[in-house]
């Protein structure tokens, strides 16, 4: 469901203390059909969120007093929503620590205003499916709530950035997933065509899934595409 086609518009709060940024974000996105308001702090948001939530979020990390993450920790409980952060820096570091506080999504600045539209409209997608939390595939069972992976009983040992690149491709296990949506998923930004994270952080996981046998296959490479999640 995009904005333009629903009966009543998508609200959105932006949380960004750069006025500039912020003052764009909303014309863009109001030319867009949302409903868009604009807050400065953290706390502002907090309280914003906590007594009308809107449809979705872009939250700014670095905020002062109280940055995106501190916000995100704070609203999640009761916020089921889609937060899209906008950050200027980049690495697994900031990543984890964002996804482990609840972002759905991430978009490095400069932001491009027709990617940023995909991405918002990709979470609104996501928001009007059932939620789906656990998924069996072979024998892995992956539990999102819980950040948890178990083969056959026995948990695995999966860091952060390993099981959320397994949730993505568990959610469309059996299809190709393009290395170029990994990276925006995964690393908020464009596939440059040379940065190898993800190829690593694949062969990680594939190492951790099958624990040195090497006869166990889950994760497929397709050449010059991406990468398939084996379901049988």
């Amino acid at each position: 469901m995009t904005p333009e086609k629903a009966e009543q518009p998508t609200r959105l709060l932006i949380v960004e203390d750069d006025q500039r940024i912020a003052k764009l974000l909303q014309q863009f996105l109001r030319s867009e059909h949302f409903a868009v308001d604009w807050l400065q702090s953290g706390e502002e948001a907090v309280d914003y969120i906590r007594q009308t939530p809107p449809d979705l979020v872009i939250l700014d990390l670095m905020l002062p007093k109280m940055d995106g993450v501190e916000v995100c920790s704070a609203i999640r409980p009761d916020f089921d929503k889609g937060i899209l952060m906008l950050t200027a820096h980049e690495g697994d570091i900031i990543e984890v620590t964002a996804l482990n506080a609840g972002v759905d999504d991430f978009l490095c600045k400069p932001v491009r205003t027709h990617v940023l539209l995909a991405r918002l409209n990709a979470l609104l997608r996501r928001q009007s499916k059932p939620r789906q939390s656990v998924i069996q595939v072979q024998d892995l069972l992956i539990d999102q709530d819980k950040r948890a992976v178990s083969r056959n009983g026995q948990k695995l040992p999966l860091g952060e950035a390993e099981f959320e690149l397994l949730w993505q491709l568990a959610i469309q296990a059996g299809a190709i997933v393009k290395r170029d949506d990994l990276f925006h998923l995964l690393r908020g930004k464009e596939y440059d065509g040379l940065d190898r994270s993800i190829d690593m952080r694949v062969s990680k996981l594939r190492k951790k899934l099958s624990q040195g046998n090497s006869q166990l296959d889950y994760i497929r490479t397709i050449r010059q595409l991406g990468y398939v999640l084996v379901k049988d």
